[in-house]
């Protein structure tokens, strides 16, 4: 039976490919599904990225039916700071018929060939800070609402296309104990005193909010070599202040400043939504709202969304200080676990602050690459 590939030329035909994923995983028991609204700002004009990201995306037909999507994005921040002429696909999820993926991915790589792109890699958002990666270990592990979930047969898929290994991220799932928190406070307690830092008590949101911007620059400084980044500019920072720390828990986030109150170190962390987004399996109202506010206030796993440290200070404790002002949060609000999200597998530095905890890599995820001339 053929396959139809058509352009999201809509509102209408956008929000059938943002709820084509639901639909697919709609009983699979690990996903936490992102929230249908969520997605459709992400994809329109008011996100910030599309100001210098080129966006296109198609939806697979079979018998009449939607069997697949696919989103190819040229970031052109990447290609001026790589010098290469790259390009990215992304949202690719289909069902498991090699002539969908194929179809798809046929479809978005002529796009990307034809406005001069050479090189296209991913599963990638238009930034670092969108979901990105395939998931090829750790499918019996629920998901977090900052990770794409996917079918083991998508690798397979995607590698029969001639894809490559880019680079992995890895994820980590932690449980603390009274002797690691005693641990981490001590060493807490001596980077303070040989380094003259301290961490900020915030008293609001208000107050958070105020230092965002100063917040989201040591994210772009500590950030800057990593796979993938391209420096936030403001209107970005904007975007994800508002995204972040809008509803941020003041318990669950460390900011942590040097003698001058220069911002030197933060980490953001919040009360797991994976229950809560898998019950509302994409629809905020009238049951994903209540169930988001039931994991605000009951909990016992965290999600660890942003650390940075600035580089002048990393490697001198300044992660044990973040961890144990979130530890501390956490224990009060009944949380013992945490998931920390991908990291890269080579960033040793980001690894070493999970010696502190017992726990165990449980997944990995995947950026592909394929050179297309």
């Amino acid at each position: 039976m053929s396959i139809t590939i058509k352009e999201v030329e809509s509102k209408k035909e956008m929000k059938q490919f943002v709820k084509f994923f639901t639909k697919l995983y709609y009983d699979n028991k690990f996903v936490a599904f992102p929230l249908h609204f969520d997605e459709m700002k992400t994809l329109g004009e008011d996100n910030p990225a599309l100001r210098f990201c080129q966006l296109k995306c198609w939806l697979a037909f079979k018998e009449g039916e939607i069997v697949g999507r696919i989103a190819a994005i040229i970031n052109s921040k990447e290609q001026k700071a790589t010098q290469i002429n790259i390009g990215r696909f992304g949202l690719f999820d289909f069902i498991d018929d090699k002539s969908v993926s194929s179809a798809l991915m046929k479809k978005a790589t002529e796009w990307l060939k034809e406005n001069g792109v050479a090189t296209v890699h991913g599963p990638m958002g238009f930034t670092d800070m969108d979901r990105q990666g395939l998931l090829i270990e750790g499918y019996e592990c629920p998901g977090t609402m900052a990770t794409n979930y996917n079918f083991n047969y998508y690798q397979t898929h995607i590698e029969a296309l001639a894809f490559k290994k880019s680079t992995d991220w890895i994820e980590f799932f932690l449980h603390t104990d009274d002797k690691s928190l005693q641990r981490i406070k001590k060493l807490s307690e001596r980077c303070k005193k040989i380094n003259n830092i301290k961490s900020i008590e915030f008293k609001s949101r208000k107050e958070v909010k105020k230092r965002a911007y100063e917040i989201f620059q040591l994210v772009n400084r500590s950030y800057s070599e990593l796979y993938g980044f391209i420096e936030l500019d403001d209107a970005q920072i904007e975007y994800y202040t508002e995204a972040y720390l809008s509803f941020v828990n003041l318990k669950m986030i460390s900011v942590v400043v040097d003698q001058d109150d220069r911002i030197i170190g933060m980490g953001v962390s919040m009360p797991s939504f994976t229950k809560a987004l898998q019950k509302a399996k994409g629809k905020l109202f009238p049951y994903g709202a209540i169930a988001m506010l039931q994991a605000l206030r009951k909990n016992d796993l965290c999600d660890l969304y942003l650390i940075a440290i600035d580089k002048e200070y990393q490697g001198k404790g300044v992660n044990a200080i973040i961890m144990n002002d979130i530890s501390n949060g956490a224990k009060e609000l009944g949380i013992n676990k945490a998931e920390t999200n991908i990291e890269l597998e080579d960033n040793t530095k980001v690894h070493q602050m999970w010696k502190f905890f017992k726990g165990e890599q449980h997944k990995r995820r995947r950026c592909y690459i394929k050179n297309l001339s």
